[in-house]
């Protein structure tokens, strides 16, 4: 089996769910309905990958696969598209085989609910995209406020690191003068010590001299 075939197979599956789907939307109300509507709206979004997919291998074919394969997707896009059609109208809670029956005289009130429900779903999108848009800039802003305070942090940080390195500057400077003084305490002593060594080497000389003499 080919990659093309298996694709249409799964669509077959997905097209055959979505028809069951329809159905429970058509016989059921409130959440019941609502959830089955979400259900629909999946298997619609898994049947356009598969279209998509099918798509992509078309164009791997040589020409007269193509060409048959081809009118074989434009088919299952003409099918989808219906069954888009009888989601709405089951959305809206209209029974396909009455208004086969009645004819005509349902059409203007079934466009004018259509166009109504398209309304809302078009009002439901917005206002999705609007809260979209409001978690993300609620986001952002405590993303904002916690780099700030993070930023605010830092900075603390920074100036006791700045407050500790002149306290140790300081304190280097303070070591630094006692230091200074006690080398020049120890060369004044040792000059000292070395003048009395002269006066007491002189004194024995002297000392000597006249002892001699």
């Amino acid at each position: 089996m080919s990659l093309i075939e298996s694709y249409e197979q799964q669509y077959s599956t997905v097209t055959a769910d979505i028809t069951h789907t329809i159905s429970k939307v058509s016989t059921t109300n409130g959440a019941e309905k609502q959830n089955n509507v979400k259900q629909a709206d999946k298997l619609f979004e898994e049947a356009n990958e598969l279209l998509e997919q099918m798509e992509l291998e078309v164009k791997e074919q040589g020409p007269k696969e193509r060409q048959k394969y081809n009118t074989r997707v434009k088919s299952f896009k003409i099918e989808l598209t219906k069954l888009q059609t009888d989601l709405k109208r089951a959305k809206l809670g209209i029974d396909a085989n009455r208004d086969e029956l009645l004819g005509d005289d349902t059409h203007e009130s079934e466009d004018q609910r259509a166009r109504l429900l398209d309304n809302t779903e078009t009002l439901e999108r917005t206002s999705r995209r609007l809260d979209h848009g409001y978690r993300i800039a609620i986001e952002t802003e405590q993303m904002g406020s916690a780099i700030m305070e993070d930023l605010h942090h830092q900075r603390q940080t920074i100036q006791r690191s700045r407050g500790r390195l002149q306290e140790m500057d300081t304190a280097l400077g303070k070591s630094s003068r006692v230091l200074s003084g006690m080398m020049q305490r120890i060369i004044q002593n040792r000059v000292m010590l070395l003048g009395v060594g002269l006066l007491v080497l002189i004194s024995i000389i002297v000392s000597i001299y006249f002892m001699v003499r």
